[in-house]
């Protein structure tokens, strides 16, 4: 069903575990520019998501403040002026 849909199914590089509170840690760090980063602003501005399935089932990001919970997470967001990095 998927690769008639047009998705691929591939093995994710991450340490997942389950039953383990974790708070968002950077995966990887790479440096880009030109197209790509031009590319990147875009999926960014547009809230493209990641979508991930662990054992045939999707992975959902939730907020137990907020009353939420949607599938996948961003590829990135947009900080506020404000903003001076990460703690």
């Amino acid at each position: 069903g998927n690769r008639l849909s047009g998705h691929t199914v591939r093995p994710g590089p991450f340490d997942l575990r389950a039953g383990e509170d974790t708070h968002c840690t950077a995966m990887c760090a790479v440096s880009i520019g030109g197209k790509k980063l031009k590319w990147m602003r875009q999926l960014v501005e547009r809230q493209y998501r990641i979508h991930l399935q662990l054992d045939q089932l999707p992975v959902l990001m939730r907020s137990k403040e907020l009353n939420y919970a949607v599938r996948g997470y961003p590829v990135g967001f947009k900080a506020p002026p404000s903003y001076t990095g990460l703690r």
